[in-house]
């Protein structure tokens, strides 16, 4: 059994915030207080309560930051075995619109929408 296995209960005061470098799979469970999560590259947040947990769905770093204080309770999980895509597969995701604002912050706003 590794380090890693075990949940491991992680206690913030109000307004502080700690870091999941990559949790693909962890659940974060919230058993007092209220946490917001978020997601590099995920356009999602999300608010969690006392009683509600959420299993990290994708790759990137998670950062958790309490209003009032949290307790949590981490539990990590197995990361799925990435799926192997085509080249259409993996093009298609490159031409997705969430690519097409960032490339065209990346260019410096030189890009123009036809």
């Amino acid at each position: 059994m590794t380090e890693h296995s075990s949940p491991r209960r992680v206690c913030l005061e109000g307004h502080a915030s700690t870091v999941l470098p990559e949790g693909v799979g962890t659940l974060v469970a919230c058993t007092s207080g209220c946490v917001w999560l978020t997601r590099y590259g995920d356009p999602r947040d999300l608010i969690l309560h006392a009683g509600d947990s959420f299993r990290i769905d994708g790759p990137g770093t998670v950062v958790m930051t309490a209003h009032h204080g949290a307790v949590l309770q981490i539990f990590p999980g197995q990361a799925p075995l990435p799926a192997r895509r085509g080249l259409a597969a993996r093009l298609t995701g490159l031409l997705a619109p969430r690519w097409h604002s960032a490339a065209r912050r990346l260019a410096g706003g030189s890009m123009h929408e036809c």
